[in-house]
């Protein structure tokens, strides 16, 4: 019991810095995502990760409403935003691709942090046609490693009836610290367990590695010192995270910061998005 506890937990972290190979078919009942908008001008539409909530990017948001209308957006089934009927990544992109609609996409650059850059990065790979550029933090577009049937059948047995021992060591891992981790786990925890078990079911067979080949917006990743350790090269990196195309991606390392960028390193996270924004909104 002991080690399929430990294997539970091992996948677990790496499903959630991650992100079916069968394609999924249309949601029978759309996501409606719940947004707040603050500040006025060009458009940067923030996506939170997994068990988070829009409302954490206020820090970074502050840095950025003086000269852009800032989009916090919830991850369907969290905070406001409800679940597509079945759920898929590909669903959850549909709800944000529409949502993007409403904007004018030469001024429209998308944020998305861990599994909701991944969720974006479907969206954007979708509908290029909707935004300028797409800046991924943390996020991954497929697993390092397959994880084998047999293992998945364990992990999903185990989550089902050890939740919160699984969950909590996971959220606690992404942080820089234990006071960190609290936090992250409190607010995960307000995420119905449901829909946290139906975004893991996803993750496990998911790659979205394809939305990254020849990507026309504009790309950027971010990488924190918990996802990228200063030892490993963005080349071994951005491999293992399912990106081929490595030396077409600007990148950056940001340090000081672990899940919680948006309100770690608030003025570096921002200056970075305005950045890429004008880069973005600059390109032909």
């Amino acid at each position: 019991m002991k080690r399929i506890a430990i294997i539970a937990i091992a996948i677990a972290a790496a499903l959630i810095a991650a992100a079916s190979q069968h394609p999924a078919r249309a949601a029978d009942v759309a996501a409606t995502l719940k947004t707040t908008e603050l500040g006025k001008g060009p458009t940067i539409v923030l996506v939170h990760s997994l068990g988070g909530g829009r409302m954490q990017w206020i820090p970074t948001t502050k840095r950025l409403m003086s000269n852009h209308r800032v989009v916090m957006v919830d991850l369907p089934g969290h905070g406001g935003s409800t679940m597509p009927d079945p759920f898929s990544f590909e669903a959850s992109a549909a709800a944000l691709a529409q949502l993007l609609s409403q904007y004018k996409a030469e001024s429209t650059i998308v944020v998305g942090q861990g599994i909701g850059g991944l969720i974006s990065l479907v969206a954007a790979g979708t509908h290029p046609e909707r935004l300028k550029g797409l800046m991924l933090i943390d996020a991954a577009a497929r697993l390092e490693m397959q994880i084998p049937e047999q293992q998945q059948k364990y992990f999903l047995e185990y989550l089902e009836s050890n939740y919160d021992a699984v969950m909590k060591p996971m959220f606690l891992a992404q942080a820089r610290d234990s006071a960190e981790g609290v936090v992250l786990w409190a607010t995960a925890s307000q995420v119905p367990a449901i829909t946290m078990k139906s975004y893991f079911r996803t993750l496990l067979n998911f790659d979205g590695s394809k939305y990254a080949r020849g990507f026309k917006p504009a790309l950027m990743f971010v990488g924190t010192e918990k996802v990228w350790p200063t030892e490993k090269k963005w080349e071994e990196l951005a491999k293992s995270m399912g990106y081929e195309e490595a030396a077409a991606i600007p990148n950056r390392r940001l340090t000081g910061a672990a899940a919680s960028v948006w309100a770690q390193q608030p003025d570096s996270l921002a200056a970075l998005i305005s950045a890429f924004a004008d880069q973005a909104y600059a390109r032909k």
